[in-house]
């Protein structure tokens, strides 16, 4: 008995790294299983960060990746050297669907979606909540798209509808929906979370991707889809550049030689309709984030009613599709925000006397 009382420590409890984790995202374990894929990454700078807590006292977490420090880089002008930007990508701030696209909720395809946001943090540093709506994702109901924050009637709101950006203006949206957007623009933790980000960050903040399903299983299939502001008026204005992102995600699409693929780029109104207080709108019209996007992942996990290649087709279309989705956009915005630089410092190299003549006439 006196043995069993007193057995030391390392042999009645497992030690932190050996304890198994699930290989599902689990609200409970979140901030530990990213800790874990960080050392999957060994030259990528990564760190692993609480930026708030739901109602139900889950963790928000935050990844930040960046490129190692390159010592042979170091050198005479090393405090001069240029800031990188930032692309802040959200996954799950709507839940609809999560379960049936792997990337987004088992963490070994999440590693392999992670190698393709690296691939250019040469030119970006990475922001990433892995799990915007913890407790939605927790919540044991069917067809739910909500956190679980109480309110009158039923609970939960539509994160993806609680940012002040033409905020409910129907004013007709009963808690009970699926859409309801809260009683007041950000009155969730996990949309003041991602407002914080924005707060903090948006002078870097070159891209705001949010990351999500495309229905609530794989019978709804209407494909997969990058859209772009603006959701809460059918006049779209200066969508120029996102016109040429099309020809680019076209062009790669075509370079696969699907037969019968294709990814849509539309704008949110001609994907869902009006709506309102969306992020990617939030992001565009009041931070002026220059490139503000939704990637809208089909399911496939039992489309084709062959459970045996289930996670065959999940994989190839993380691969074959959303590889090449995300290099496209990725090299589209480095090209983009190289562009305006250049045009930017040419103002200055071609007209230095008239800038530095109105610097002294201000002081």
């Amino acid at each position: 008995m006196l043995k069993q009382r007193f057995m030391p420590v390392s042999e009645k409890f497992q030690d932190e790294d050996e304890v198994e984790l699930p290989s599902t995202f689990d609200p409970y374990n979140i901030r530990a299983q990213l800790e874990k894929v960080a050392t999957k990454f060994p030259d990528v700078n990564i760190t692993v960060e609480v930026i708030g807590r739901t109602v139900e006292y889950n963790e928000i977490v935050l990844l930040k990746a960046s490129e190692l420090p390159n010592p042979s880089r170091r050198g005479k002008y090393e405090d001069t050297s240029y800031e990188k930007k930032i692309i802040f990508i959200v996954h799950g701030l709507s839940v609809k669907g999560i379960d049936d696209i792997p990337c987004l909720s088992k963490v070994s395809y999440f590693e392999t979606l992670l190698h393709y946001y690296f691939e250019f943090l040469d030119k970006f540093d990475i922001f990433l909540i892995p799990m915007a709506n913890p407790d939605g994702i927790s919540f044991p109901r069917p067809f739910w798209n909500k956190n679980v924050s109480p309110q009158k009637a039923c609970p939960g709101v539509a994160l993806d509808r609680n940012f002040d950006v033409a905020w409910n203006f129907t004013r007709l949206i009963s808690s009970c929906s699926q859409n309801y957007p809260g009683f007041m623009p950000f009155s969730e933790q996990e949309t003041q979370a991602i407002r914080r980000i924005f707060h903090y960050h948006h002078h870097k903040i070159v891209a705001y991707i949010n990351v999500h399903g495309n229905g609530f299983d794989e019978r709804t299939f209407k494909g997969e889809a990058v859209l772009y502001p603006k959701g809460y008026t059918e006049f779209q204005e200066d969508d120029d550049q996102y016109i040429d992102l099309k020809g680019e995600i076209d062009e790669a699409i075509r370079n696969a030689s699907f037969r019968l693929m294709s990814v849509t780029v539309d704008n949110l109104y001609s994907w869902y309709g009006i709506i309102s207080g969306a992020s990617v709108d939030y992001a565009s019209t009041v931070f002026g984030v220059p490139f503000s996007l939704e990637f809208v992942m089909q399911p496939y996990s039992k489309v084709f009613n062959y459970k045996e290649y289930q996670n065959e087709v999940a994989y190839d279309s993380l691969n074959a599709i959303w590889g090449r989705i995300i290099h496209a956009v990725f090299q589209y915005i480095w090209e983009s925000t190289r562009y305006i630089e250049k045009r930017r410092l040419s103002k200055f190299v071609r007209y230095p006397r008239k800038l530095q003549f109105r610097k002294h006439n201000r002081v």
